[in-house]
């Protein structure tokens, strides 16, 4: 499930189906076409275990217009949500395959049989990985229903990932906490400023009224464990990140979206979408 460049990335979450048209050469704009299309509550449950298509009638339907507003060769990037993978933060030893040691570090810890594991690792300083397991069925539902929408998969890739892939490559050499706002599930990375990644943390999204304090407290939270101190940066992308971005600063913690100084020119709505950080790496 590794990063490639992709004529088109298709993003499932429990709220929508979006994507982007990304051109493949060098020097082109990095976002051609970008389009949301909005799924009716339950269709898609993110979830480590079962299925997470519930509905495929209505996430088809929302996938074939999305389709036909990309108007893109549908040989597609699949991203998956936050909310269906087990991570884990390894440093690799020299000389051994990151995706081979992943397996091994992961497999007793799933609560299924490594054999049902998809790995997926993302590089994020000189020796360490994020390694993430999903389970092969939880990603055949999503292959299925993009398949019977008219889309070619190439690759699979996971949104939390791919915002780390964007956010790294946007500047991981100041010492920051990024929130990543998955429909059902929150991310929070942090960055020691010496471009690595000190600490990464995933919990299930209670978007109640006090879940800015409570994000607020996770950030502090996990600058602590991280051993960052207080003088981080503090980036927010995905589901609802201008609103938290506000509350964040009102409360006396400033952020800003993860995406506002990687390029010129960003598509509107772009700091919504944590899988946006594909199209920037």
């Amino acid at each position: 499930m590794a990063l490639v460049s992709s004529r088109l990335l298709v993003a499932f979450d429990a709220g929508s189906v979006s994507g982007a048209v990304v051109p493949s050469r060098f020097r082109s704009p990095r976002v051609r076409t970008l389009a949301r299309v909005p799924l009716p509550p339950g269709a898609v449950v993110p979830a480590p275990f079962d299925d997470n298509v519930v509905d495929p009638t209505e996430v088809q339907a929302a996938l074939a217009a999305l389709r036909a507003q990309l108007g893109a060769d549908p040989r597609a990037c699949l991203i998956l949500p936050d909310g269906v993978a087990r991570t884990l933060l390894l440093d690799v030893p020299v000389d051994t395959d990151p995706a081979e040691f992943a397996r091994f570090r992961l497999g007793p810890a799933l609560p299924y049989p490594a054999a049902e594991a998809v790995i997926d690792v993302l590089t994020v300083g000189r020796s360490r990985v994020l390694a993430a397991a999903v389970r092969r069925a939880v990603v055949h539902g999503y292959e299925a229903v993009a398949a019977d929408a008219g889309f070619a998969q190439e690759r699979v890739d996971l949104a939390p990932l791919a915002a780390l892939a964007g956010l790294l490559r946007d500047g991981a050499r100041t010492a920051s906490v990024d929130v990543i706002l998955g429909d059902a599930a929150v991310s929070l990375a942090a960055f020691d400023g010496r471009g690595g990644l000190a600490l990464f943390r995933s919990r299930r999204r209670d978007p109640g009224p006090d879940e800015a304090e409570r994000l607020r407290d996770e950030v502090d939270r996990t600058a602590v464990l991280a051993g960052i101190g207080e003088t981080h940066r503090v980036r927010v992308v995905g589901t609802g990140a201008p609103a938290l971005i506000r509350a964040l600063s009102f409360g006396g913690r400033p952020a800003q979206a993860g995406w506002e100084s990687a390029s010129n020119g960003l598509p509107q709505g772009a700091a919504e979408l944590a899988w946006f950080g594909a199209a920037l790496a």
